[in-house]
């Protein structure tokens, strides 16, 4: 039918805009569409209102999008949550053999915990790259802001900005006289950042096949 056709190409094109929705995504949702269409019109409802009456029922898209985001693959979610655990947990366990604390607090020997490695190398204690490796943890938490909400390019940026920061991290292996001076607490945080670029380079790839919107004719 030409106009339930026409009708649906533009709003698979008003769903497209959303950014977040793959093209299975909206082949899924033309599914509903047209059973439901079929359903109303099997009720005697007119043609040209049972499409009214369908793209009533789906919701707008806006609010589609936000409920695929909610049911769309557990598995880069779940990279990225193990991640901030990580990080989280990192901050805890002893990072660095460097001597007393600032705190003043000694730890089997002056085993510096994360949080305090952390303070000293944003202090400038361990150079540039301390100052720089201590801001890397300023791109984690950004990716803890509502990153199902991001487009493709948000998330291919944020996944940059992640292994730029998990390969600037990893270049203490190759500072410290021996790696014995490095201990848990750095290699859970230096994986955290690993373990979030792999949920976000998932995510990227689920939303390469997003759909773009089409000229409608």
């Amino acid at each position: 039918m030409p106009e339930l056709d026409a009708a649906i190409r533009t709003w698979r094109n008003d769903l497209a805009r959303q950014d977040t929705l793959t093209r299975d995504d909206l082949d899924e949702l033309e599914d509903h569409f047209r059973a439901t269409y079929h359903e109303l019109v099997e009720t005697g409802i007119v043609p040209e209102q049972a499409i009214i009456l369908a793209r009533r029922a789906l919701g707008e898209p806006q609010e589609l999008a936000t409920e695929f985001q909610k049911n769309d693959d557990p598995w880069w979610r779940r990279f990225v949550r193990l991640g901030w655990v990580m990080f989280a947990v990192s901050w805890a366990l002893p990072v660095h053999t460097w001597g007393i604390t600032i705190f003043d607090i000694n730890l089997g020997e002056g085993v510096v915990p994360g949080v305090q490695a952390f303070l000293l190398a944003l202090m400038g204690e361990a150079g540039v790259i301390g100052v720089l490796s201590a801001l890397t943890n300023v791109a984690m938490l950004l990716t803890c802001w509502k990153p199902a909400a991001r487009g493709r390019r948000g998330i291919l940026r944020l996944t940059a900005l992640i292994m730029g920061a998990a390969l600037l991290n990893g270049s203490w292996l190759f500072q410290v006289d021996s790696l014995n001076e490095l201990l848990v607490g750095y290699y859970v945080w230096w994986a955290s950042f690993g373990a979030v670029a792999s949920g976000l380079v998932l995510r990227a790839r689920a939303l390469s096949q997003r759909a773009t919107p089409a000229v409608v004719q």
